[in-house]
């Protein structure tokens, strides 16, 4: 399909003197103007992403599209890094503040949960969460670890 519209392309430019239009080839081809519309779209070439944009200038397209924040090395790094800290601050902890931390969370990348569905799982009360949780952020607050993580709050 390529083939034959790249064919009528060229025949039609030749005869018009001009690029035809998706319309004029698709009904030199009989065939419905969005197949021509899809082909033409599809067997366009790559560009380069390190292409310079203009003659005169060194910018290339790769420093303008900008791809999302999280996907920049400096930023995957920072994020392993906070990763590390948080892991070795809730091993000050003991097993069942860390648990509970975890949970109300969602550390290890489940859904953060209330303090009613970490007490149903746990079977003590809602109140004994909300304290326990209290008073393990409390010791976290006072550890040496915690002050590593404030270079990352920008």
């Amino acid at each position: 399909m390529v083939a034959r519209i790249a064919e009528a392309s060229n025949l039609l430019s030749e005869k018009l003197g001009r690029l035809p239009t998706h319309d004029e080839v698709a009904e030199v081809l009989d065939v419905h103007i969005s197949t021509v519309r899809l082909v033409s779209q599809r067997s366009r070439p790559p560009i380069s992403l390190d292409q310079p944009l203009s003659d005169r200038g060194h910018m290339t397209l790769q420093e303008i599209i900008r791809g999302s924040d999280e996907t920049t090395p400096e930023n995957m790094v920072k994020k392993q890094l906070i990763k590390q800290e948080v892991e070795e601050l809730l091993k000050t902890l003991d097993k069942r503040e860390e648990h509970i931390l975890r949970l109300h969370f969602g550390i290890d990348g489940e859904p953060p949960r209330s303090y009613e569905e970490i007490a149903r799982q746990l079977k003590l009360s809602r109140e004994r969460i909300r304290q326990i949780n209290c008073t393990a952020l409390s010791k976290l607050r006072r550890t040496s670890v915690a002050d590593d993580l404030e270079l990352y709050v920008v």
